[in-house]
């Protein structure tokens, strides 16, 4: 630990049939590994050097170890397929590490920025929770200074409601929150055409 912020990356090895499944039928199989394997790895090279954090990537399935220790930063694998028990155990873990303040972020987000980690950093010196909105109705960051474990239960993951469904728990453990812009996450066919992939 070098520092006393963390980024999360969350993310699938990227495998056929595993990643974007929400592009089946509507893609070529291989198209949709091509994409994602695009945006993780633009992610995670855009934002594994950011100042005074340490960069560490979530990854399912447990055994892709060597494929995502390829780009330098720490590691968290997973062993859950449930979204909800891979976030809050991502955030255990680098609590535990001793780092006072994390962000975990999707692999998804093409218009995710350095200065966007950055600043839901530092609303979390005001806030005990900082969310990233997604423009359907969900959220590409979340962050926090230390594991508020009910935040990701009772929520419905990859709907319209996950975000509002969120924050009616952040409100039921009594934490503020603070909000970073609202951005693009790519899950539907829609997504892609909009954000100018080809299809």
């Amino acid at each position: 630990m070098k520092n006393r912020n963390a980024l999360i990356i969350i993310a699938k090895y990227p495998e056929t049939g595993f990643v974007k499944t929400r592009l089946n039928g509507f893609m070529p199989a291989d198209k949709i590994l091509e994409l994602y394997k695009s945006m993780l790895e633009q992610t995670i090279h855009k934002l594994r050097e950011l100042s005074g954090v340490d960069t560490y990537i979530a990854y399912e399935p447990e055994h892709a170890e060597e494929y995502f220790s390829r780009f330098g930063t720490g590691l968290v694998p997973l062993s859950s397929h449930d979204l909800g028990l891979n976030m809050s155990h991502s955030f255990d873990v680098i609590f535990r590490k001793g780092y006072q303040k994390a962000v975990l972020v999707g692999a998804d987000i093409p218009d995710l920025s350095p200065s966007i980690i950055l600043h839901a950093i530092g609303l979390l010196n005001d806030n005990d929770l900082v969310y990233g909105p997604a423009e359907d109705g969900g959220y590409y960051l979340v962050g926090m200074k230390k594991l508020i474990k009910e935040v990701f239960e009772n929520v419905t993951w990859s709907s319209d409601e996950t975000l509002s469904k969120s924050l009616e728990q952040a409100r039921k453990s009594g934490c503020t929150v603070g909000f970073t812009k609202t951005l693009k996450d790519i899950d539907t066919i829609e997504d892609v055409k909009k954000a100018g992939f080809t299809v």
